[in-house]
């Protein structure tokens, strides 16, 4: 693939991790102990675990970093400059991610 194809992927999950930073994370952090009279209050690590599979949006937000880290690893390839990380290390993130991605889709398909 050309370098500006994958400049554009960066574009895009850039951009994806943006407004899962700013707009779903807030918004799931605010809905993790419910709305109204019947809510509850939970801090520590609980309040964490809770907002962080609210709309699985930690998974995602995992997921979307590891591709940031993976598409910038193949730019720097392209462009000559040198990664420490060997070859094996990033297949197995690939196939981590691919599998992070996949069970985010299926929870979303079977919830």
């Amino acid at each position: 693939m050309k370098s500006s194809a994958y400049t554009g992927i960066l574009v895009l999950i850039n951009s994806l991790l943006l407004l899962t930073l700013l707009g779903v994370v807030p918004f799931a952090w605010i809905l993790r102990d419910g709305l109204g009279p019947d809510s509850v209050k939970s801090n520590g690590l609980e309040a964490l675990i809770r907002a962080f599979n609210t709309f699985y949006a930690g998974p995602a937000l995992l997921c979307l970093g590891g591709l940031h880290f993976l598409v910038r690893h193949i730019l720097n390839k392209q462009a000559g400059r040198r990664s420490k990380e060997s070859f094996p290390f990033l297949i197995l993130l690939s196939g981590a991610l691919f599998g992070g991605l996949t069970l985010v889709l299926m929870a979303f398909m079977f919830t």
